[in-house]
């Protein structure tokens, strides 16, 4: 089973650290590893600094649109839960971040993430057990010229 979470990054955040997503990715990891209570306060402190809350409504709504027609479809509170076949997926809207588990092939995850960067164009999506990140739409270098 694949774990992702998913943060809405501050465009102009996430325009500026194009290319070093790494430090997105290693602010997360320490925080969601973190022992330590004040290292948690500022981690946290930071993490609300560079992400912003979630259209939470929106988001239900468009996973509901998108994902009943797809198989045997239940949404409980903020979770929605998708079996195709062999495959099983549940996602988690909270406030500030997604919560996304998926088991079987990739298509599952694939599902939820065109959903998801249709409503955002800045998600970053990140698997701390496998150290991979990524944002859901690509962003474009923003050249500047001197």
């Amino acid at each position: 089973m694949k774990t992702y979470e998913l943060y809405l990054i501050q465009e102009d955040i996430a325009k500026a650290y194009f290319g070093r997503e790494y430090l997105f990715f290693d602010l997360f990891a320490r925080f969601s590893e973190s022992g330590s209570l004040s290292e948690k306060k500022v981690l946290y402190k930071q993490m609300m600094y560079i992400t912003m809350p979630l259209q939470v409504m929106k988001i239900h709504h468009k996973l509901e649109q998108a994902l009943h027609v797809l198989g045997k479809y239940d949404r409980t509170h903020h979770t929605h839960t998708l079996y195709t076949g062999a495959e099983y997926g549940e996602i988690m809207v909270k406030p500030h971040y997604i919560r996304m588990n998926t088991s079987g092939n990739v298509s599952m995850e694939t599902t939820f993430f065109e959903v998801l960067r249709k409503c955002e164009l800045t998600f970053l999506a990140m698997d701390y057990e496998n150290t991979k990140y990524g944002w859901l739409n690509p962003l474009k270098q923003v050249r500047t010229y001197v």
